[in-house]
């Protein structure tokens, strides 16, 4: 069956349990990592599941459009598992069915997946599938009809989520092109025909552009059969993208019903030492409450509290040379204008009063979102088949968690004044003649 496609993941992930004193002690999948004779390189992790999965991570996020085609990612992705040379679209459909399996495609900033999930003994079958999405997918042009309604859907269904307009539209602000371009092709895109999905896929579908990852597999087999459905990939190197540059800046949008309200800051590239420093500002400051009854404990959570009618969680989102951090405000648009100033002055002073004990529960809990990144499968092909595209290697979650060990009180106060030098990026959504402007925080 095609499972629908999973859009961003979620704005923030909150902690479902509390962490015991043993977090450091994390057991690492065990990973191997080859280049096949196609020059494709195959990721396989052993988690001992009962049922595997395969993936093709393409480098191939809303981040490599160019102006003149601005949402063909997202066209891309809405045209897997469509007629190909060999297979109808029903037909890709219906065998995955008979098998049990699920076929899913999702967008990222930086990467386009298409994946399976299936019984051990499937794994030929569905990376057969994956391979033919890659080379043999036919882009008739009556399907792009099709395409773009699907399309139009997820973007409408999108726009009514306030927590995605508003971080979609923080990234435009803060980053303007590149990472800043939405998810979503939206009304004034220039992709208008199936041939222009066609020539952004043979751009994008290269050697260097591709990473297969396969879950409770066996390596051999999973390197064998890449060998043998991606012999003919294309090897040419793909242009770099632009590399990324924060600006800053301010968003007002007007719209009904609930007020919601963010302040981001230059964050920092995933898997950098400046970014484990931030995920324990996070976690530090929160918003979220953790436990059934009670209220919460972090400065954020306090804060929520103490306003009632407002809630407030952190963000810090990590791409492979940048990052945006913030926070997410929503509620009634007076107490989010006192809410905005009140987190604005706690980013400015309480920072510099953090407690060792507020300290260490933070980096247990940085400890803890760092973990789940590898709970599931979806986020662990993601998360890995990034690390592989962007930086040749794996790095084991005993590493990442470990990062937080050497991290200080000193990195993190320090790490909140260089926030606070950088423009902010606000984005007003709601009542915007209530909502705050950036220059009065």
């Amino acid at each position: 069956m095609l499972r629908s496609c999973r859009l961003s993941g979620k704005f923030t992930n909150p902690i479902s349990s509390l962490l015991g004193r043993n977090y450091a002690s994390v057991a690492p999948s065990p990973v191997v990592v080859t280049k096949s004779k196609a020059g494709v390189t195959v990721v396989s992790i052993e988690d001992n599941a009962p049922a595997s999965s395969v993936a093709v991570v393409v480098k191939a996020g809303s981040r490599v459009e160019s102006i003149d085609n601005v949402g063909v990612a997202h066209f891309l992705k809405n045209f897997a598992f469509r007629s190909t040379e060999s297979k109808t679209a029903f037909r890709i459909t219906r065998e995955a069915e008979h098998l049990g399996g699920i076929l899913s495609a999702n967008l990222t900033r930086e990467s386009l997946i298409f994946s399976g999930e299936f019984l051990h003994t499937d794994l030929p079958h569905f990376l057969e599938v994956l391979s033919d999405v890659v080379f043999k997918t036919k882009y008739e042009p009556y399907e792009f009809k099709d395409v773009k309604k699907s399309v139009n859907f997820e973007r409408e269904a999108a726009e009514a989520i306030p927590e995605v307009i508003t971080l979609d539209a923080a990234h435009a602000v803060a980053f303007r092109h590149g990472l800043g371009n939405s998810l979503f092709a939206n009304a004034t895109t220039k992709v208008t025909s199936s041939e222009q999905v066609k020539a952004f896929s043979n751009k994008v579908y290269t050697a260097p552009n591709i990473t297969i990852v396969g879950t409770s597999v066996n390596h051999k087999e999973l390197v064998s059969l890449t060998d043998k459905l991606f012999e003919k990939v294309s090897h040419t190197v793909p242009s770099t993208p632009i590399t990324s540059k924060y600006f800053g800046g301010e968003s007002r949008i007007a719209a009904p019903g609930s007020s919601h309200f963010v302040i981001g800051f230059e964050g920092a590239a995933a898997g950098t030492p400046e970014y484990a420093i931030l995920q324990v500002l996070r976690a530090y400051l929160d918003g979220e409450t953790h436990t059934r009854w009670g209220d919460g404990v972090t400065p954020l959570a306090q804060l929520s509290n103490k306003l009632k009618d407002v809630q407030i969680s952190s963000f810090n989102t990590g791409y492979s040379d940048a990052g945006l951090f913030g926070v997410h405000i929503s509620g009634t648009p007076t107490s989010i204008y006192a809410t905005a100033r009140a987190v604005s002055e706690l980013l400015k002073h309480k920072i510099y009063h953090i407690s060792k004990e507020d300290f260490q529960s933070a980096i247990a809990k940085a400890k803890y979102y760092t973990a789940a990144a590898y709970e599931t499968r979806a986020s662990k092909t993601e998360l890995i088949g990034g690390q592989i595209l962007h930086s040749g290697k794996v790095i084991p979650i005993s590493d990442a968690v470990d990062e937080f060990n050497h991290i200080t009180i000193e990195d993190v106060k320090n790490m909140a004044e260089k926030l606070l030098k950088s423009t902010p990026t606000t984005v007003a959504l709601g009542d915007i003649n209530t909502l705050p402007h950036a220059d009065v925080l």
